[in-house]
């Protein structure tokens, strides 16, 4: 079975005033699976002049935007009060957004943030670098805090901040800066693929992780295209399509594998180097040896499932401690393949590869809110790998 890790994922506190914002019309699309990009919904939310919420719509009510989505931009005079006046308001916004975060109410700080970008547009036009910029932090938040609704099963509002992060990332959006926007929209591509796998639309999670993987395939600047591979040989798998559930997971592993190489020769050259990326990327080098030797073991490869899950204990080790609870889940899957193997050569004969869907012990650890969420040593399955939580990431 598919699995998907969350490492990255930090819980934040509160629901916010913008939790309910536009989620009328989104069930529809939801059901329906991913669709094209944008679709019939992203149409009327913007015929609607609603795209950035109730709380953009409140400020334009109120003289601070359009109540369009996308302002011509030759846009009407302003006079010197109306822009003091704009500019007022910005700062108002920006100082409200910063002490909600010191407060720990990020879904507040959302709603400052998203009518600070609408006033902007509005005071400086669309093409403006400032809104461009406040554009990108509004645009990576709106990833997080999917990211952590979803993790509380809130998928309305997961869903609705991901259309947000899709609709801004589109070449018509406010992001200017095209290695930027390319690299947020593969992040939310690859969250929107945990978001419909979380959701057992396995079709539609392919469909997005397709899009994130193609985008950083021809992109410099990405996050962790590794992860991304990670993520689809976990659906890949759960629709029992293992050879190319394989093939990602080594995809996966060469790409962790060079960038640790190209991590070494930067720190020979400057001390500096390394740092939190590469702990982040060993981890995930952990679930990427784990994954690899459960599909292994899906395709009978039994001595080099073996060799994989001892690679993978080995990492896990390294970078979580012997005790850890994946270690120990880990540990626990290699003795059960070894137990397994040895069955087998005991009676002389390979009895059919398992395709069973129940969880594995670090499934159960990674996935806590799944129907069968209790510590099971029982059946494996692949993890999932860590989606963006920051400027990405998701799942």
């Amino acid at each position: 079975v598919g699995f998907m890790a969350d490492e990255r994922r930090r819980e934040e506190g509160g629901g916010g005033a913008g939790a309910g914002a536009g989620a009328g019309g989104d069930r529809r699309l939801m059901e329906d699976g991913a669709g094209g990009e944008g679709g019939s919904w992203e149409a009327e939310y913007m015929a609607k002049g609603k795209m950035y919420g109730a709380a953009a719509a409140a400020d334009a009510e109120n003289g601070g935007g359009s109540g369009v989505a996308h302002a011509p931009a030759n846009r009407p005079y302003i006079s010197p009060d109306e822009a003091a006046d704009l500019k007022r308001r910005i700062r108002q916004h920006d100082q409200m957004y910063a002490a909600m975060q010191q407060q720990s109410k990020p879904f507040d700080a959302l709603e400052h943030l998203e009518k600070g970008l609408f006033v902007r547009k509005e005071l400086f036009g669309p093409d403006h670098p400032e809104v461009s910029k406040v554009c990108q932090i509004f645009t990576t938040s709106c990833n997080t805090l999917a990211m952590n609704s979803l993790q509380r099963d809130n998928h309305l509002l997961a869903y609705e901040l991901l259309k947000k992060a899709e609709i801004l990332t589109s070449p018509s959006g406010y992001i200017r800066d095209k290695k930027m926007r390319m690299k947020l929209r593969a992040v939310t591509f690859n969250n929107f693929g945990c978001f419909y796998k979380r959701r057992g639309k396995l079709h539609a999670a392919l469909q997005y992780l397709a899009k994130a993987l193609k985008i950083e395939l021809t992109s410099e600047e990405v996050d962790n295209p590794a992860g991304t591979h990670l993520n689809l040989c976990a659906t890949l798998s759960q629709l029992g399509r293992h050879g190319p559930a394989l093939e990602h997971a080594q995809c996966a592993l060469e790409l962790l594998e060079a960038m640790a190489a190209s991590r070494k020769q930067k720190v020979r050259e400057d001390e500096n180097g390394g740092g939190k990326n590469a702990t982040d990327d060993a981890s995930i080098l952990a679930i990427a040896w784990h994954n690899l030797a459960v599909e292994q073991e899906h395709l009978n490869m039994v001595d080099e499932a073996l060799a994989s899950y001892e690679q993978a204990v080995k990492v896990a080790e390294k970078e979580w401690g012997e005790g850890h609870i994946k270690t120990l889940a880990i540990k626990h899957s290699l003795e059960e393949a070894r137990s397994k193997t040895k069955n087998r050569r005991s009676h002389s004969q390979r009895p059919a590869v398992s395709q069973s869907h129940g969880q594995s012990p670090l499934q159960s650890v990674l996935n806590p809110h799944s129907s069968s969420s209790q510590l099971k040593f029982a059946k494996k399955s692949t993890l999932r790998s860590t989606s963006p939580t920051k400027a990405r990431y998701c799942c």
